[in-house]
């Protein structure tokens, strides 16, 4: 029974951890993403692509041209 305990109180703290690095990475990104102006270069950042995989930025460092757009009402119905 103590080893049940033991094993759910390290795992709560295992993912206590991991979302609060994910939260303060995004909080990061966040802030980063504010201080943008036209002409500077972009922060790295890792997305979803339609399928799924996951696209960073720096994967099409110095190979390809990328063009990010965002459509906020797209999917709404409105």
């Amino acid at each position: 029974m103590h080893r049940i305990s033991l094993c759910l109180i390290i795992l709560t703290v295992v993912v206590f951890a991991a979302i609060t690095t994910k939260v303060n990475a995004e909080k990061n990104l966040m802030e980063d993403l504010k201080s943008l102006e036209v002409g500077m270069a972009a922060p790295n950042f890792t997305l979803k692509d339609g399928d799924g995989v996951e696209r960073s930025l720096r994967d099409y460092l110095g190979k390809k041209n990328v063009v990010l757009a965002f459509y906020l009402k797209d999917f709404t119905g409105g």
